[in-house]
C-alpha cells in the first residue's frame, strides 16, 4: 500500500518538474540568449525566427531592430529596408534610419532622395559621419561631378580616396559599346558587332553562318536551281538581319552587365571597408 502511495505521489509531481523545466528553458530571456547566440553564430534565419516569436508575444522596438539586422545579414534588403523604415521614429531611430539608406543604396531605391530627407538627422558623430559616406557613395554610383570630388578627401581614409575616385569616373564615364555601332558594323560585316561587344564566339559565327548561305544562294542561282537558290536566299536574309538586331542587343547586354559589375565591385569595397555604417550598430559579438 505504501509503495502504491508513493508511485502516485511521484507521478504527481513529474510532470510538473518537466513543465517547469520546459518553461524555463522557453522563458524570454533565454529565448532571447539562445537567438543572440544563432546570430553570432552567423545561423541568422533561425535568430530571426526566433526574434520573431519573441516579439510577438511582447514587441518592442530592440528585437525588431534585430529582425532586420538578421535580413540585413542574409541579403534579404527589401524585408530589412521595410523594418527600418518602421523603426526610424523609435528609441532606435538614429541607427535604423542609417540602416534604412543603407539598404535602400543596396538595392538602388531612390537612394538620392531619402538622403536629402535624412539630412540632419543624425546627433551622433559616429552615425554623422556615416550618413555623410553613405550621401557620397549614392552621389559616386549617379555620376558624381568634378566639383564634389574634394569631398571624398575629407570624409574617407588614405589610399581609399584614390579608390573612390577612379570609381567616381568609372561611373560619370562607364564603359559602354553603342548598340547602333555594332548593328551598323555587323550590318556591313556579319558578326562584326558582336565582337565589338567582345563576343567573339557568336560574331565568327554569325560570319560563318551568313557567308554559308550567301554562296549557297548565289551557287544555286548560278547553277541554275532557283527554288532552292530562293529558299538559300530567305535564310541568308533571316540571319543577316538577325546578326544586324542580335548585335544591337549584345551592345545593351555587355552595358548592362558591365554596370553590374562596377556596382557589385563598389558595394564589395564599401562593405570591406564598413564605411557605411559602424559595426557596433549592425550587431556585435563577443
Amino acid at each position: 500500500m505504501m509503495q502504491k502511495t508513493i508511485f502516485f505521489v511521484l507521478l504527481s509531481i513529474f510532470p510538473s518538474l518537466l513543465f517547469s523545466q520546459a518553461s524555463g528553458l522557453f522563458a524570454p530571456e533565454k529565448r532571447k540568449a539562445f537567438a543572440d547566440y544563432l546570430f553570432c553564430e552567423k545561423d541568422y534565419l533561425r535568430a530571426s525566427e526566433e526574434y520573431e516569436a519573441l516579439n510577438n508575444l511582447n514587441k518592442n522596438d530592440s528585437l525588431s531592430y534585430s529582425i532586420g539586422l538578421c535580413f540585413l545579414k542574409m541579403n534579404e534588403y527589401g524585408k530589412a529596408e521595410d523594418v527600418f523604415y518602421q523603426l526610424r521614429n523609435s528609441t532606435l531611430g538614429e541607427e535604423s534610419r542609417l540602416l534604412y539608406l543603407k539598404t535602400s543604396f543596396l538595392l538602388n531605391n531612390n537612394i538620392e532622395e531619402k538622403t536629402d530627407s535624412f539630412s540632419n538627422q543624425f546627433g551622433n558623430k559616429d552615425l554623422e559621419t556615416s550618413f555623410r559616406r553613405l550621401d557620397l557613395a549614392a552621389q559616386i554610383k549617379a555620376g558624381m561631378s568634378q566639383a564634389s570630388l574634394h569631398s571624398l578627401d575629407t570624409n574617407f581614409e588614405g589610399t581609399d580616396v584614390q579608390l573612390l575616385r577612379s570609381f567616381a569616373e568609372n561611373f560619370s564615364h562607364p564603359n559602354r559599346k553603342s548598340p547602333f555601332a555594332a548593328a551598323l558594323f555587323s550590318a556591313v560585316l556579319p558578326g562584326a558587332g558582336k565582337i565589338y561587344t567582345k563576343n567573339y564566339g557568336d560574331g565568327i559565327t554569325s560570319l560563318i553562318v551568313t557567308s554559308l548561305f550567301s554562296f549557297l544562294w548565289y551557287d544555286n542561282f548560278r547553277a541554275g536551281h532557283p527554288t532552292r537558290a530562293w529558299i538559300f536566299a530567305g535564310l541568308t536574309g533571316f540571319f543577316y538581319w538577325g546578326n544586324v538586331y542580335g548585335s544591337y542587343i549584345s551592345a545593351r547586354n555587355y552595358n548592362l552587365e558591365k554596370a553590374e559589375e562596377l556596382n557589385n565591385e563598389f558595394d564589395s569595397f564599401l562593405n570591406s571597408k564598413n564605411y557605411f555604417v559602424p559595426k557596433k550598430i549592425e550587431g556585435s559579438c563577443k
